[in-house]
């Protein structure tokens, strides 16, 4: 005989359906921001409107509305579910890896192997380059410096164990580091060049420079 209790029985009913309509937000969420890069990616900012967004989603403008506050608004959110999940599984894939070169090395390829995946090739990270307002671009940038800290442990750490040189300065390499990333890009869209290549580049800059010190260089800089 079933003796459970009414109130019980409704509790899991409600929160069964709870789930449903929040699945069911996220999804029309997720549909108004990948919309939002279709459109950007094809016709830039200025031609980006919310009217556009909602029909390319399928929804009502009213609706669009209802998420979001502006078009800027839509690819902030855009980018702040991209970092945050590429935040995530880099973190995962840096603890799987032991020792501060090898760490560094999939910290690049990484980032590569991102801006390889097909449907990255006009992805969220680029919309930073689009002519956005000064206050959304430091909203955006204040989640991608989350990245820049994780590379910034790496540089700290591989220091600390003598394998980087000891005139490394964690925050101002890894920034630059980054920007060595963001060149990078450009040639993975390209797709001319392997991932592992890029990768294989990137640490031969970071590593050895891109000049080897000469007896009569080393000299002439003592001198100077």
């Amino acid at each position: 005989m079933d003796t459970e209790r009414p109130d019980a029985a409704a509790g899991r009913s409600g929160s069964g359906w709870n789930r449903m309509v929040a699945l069911h937000k996220e999804q029309l969420r997720a549909a108004i921001g990948e919309a939002a890069v279709q459109i950007a990616a094809e016709q830039g900012l200025a031609g980006t409107t919310m009217s556009k967004i909602a029909e390319r989603a399928g929804v009502s403008r009213a609706t669009a509305y209802n998420y979001f506050k502006d078009v800027e608004h839509v690819l902030l959110s855009v980018v702040s579910d991209e970092v945050d999940s590429f935040y995530g599984r880099l973190r995962e894939r840096l603890d799987g890896v032991h020792g501060p070169r090898a760490r560094l090395e999939a910290f690049l390829t990484a980032h590569l192997e991102y801006f390889a995946r097909p449907e990255r090739r006009s992805g969220a990270l680029q919309l930073q380059a689009l002519g956005i307002s000064p206050t959304i671009r430091e909203r955006m940038a204040a989640h991608t410096d989350r990245l820049r800290a994780l590379l910034s442990e790496v540089l700290e750490s591989g220091r600390a164990e003598g394998v980087f040189d000891e005139r490394v300065s964690p925050e101002r390499h890894a920034e630059l580091l980054m920007h060595l990333l963001s060149a990078a890009r450009g040639q993975v869209l390209r797709g001319d060049v392997p991932v592992a290549t890029l990768a294989a580049d990137l640490l031969l800059l970071v590593e050895n420079g891109l000049c080897q010190d000469g007896p009569s260089e080393a000299a002439g800089r003592g001198r100077a």
